[in-house]
């Protein structure tokens, strides 16, 4: 399979990055609230969610600048073979 095919539906995560970044910075305020509350098992649940979003939205944003990489390097060598460069 080519490089072209495996990326032709490329992974963008503004928009869902933007929303899940907003997702984090609720659930630790409603963590913090609980904590406030002395529900600390509450609260370090809803921690531990933030968290794996986080880590989530990360592995997303490491996939899609690998893709960007390799369609930049394929932009690269088309634009060399016809001489645009």
């Amino acid at each position: 399979m080519s490089e072209e095919k495996r990326f032709k539906h490329k992974l963008n995560m503004l928009e869902p990055g933007t929303k899940m970044l907003k997702w984090i910075g609720i659930l630790i305020l409603t963590g913090g609230l609980l904590y406030a509350f002395r529900l600390r098992m509450a609260a370090v649940c809803v921690w531990a969610i933030s968290g794996i979003i986080f880590a989530i939205l990360l592995v997303l944003l490491a996939i899609e600048a690998y893709q960007d990489n390799v369609l930049n390097e394929i932009a690269i060598k088309e634009n060399k073979k016809n001489g645009v460069l």
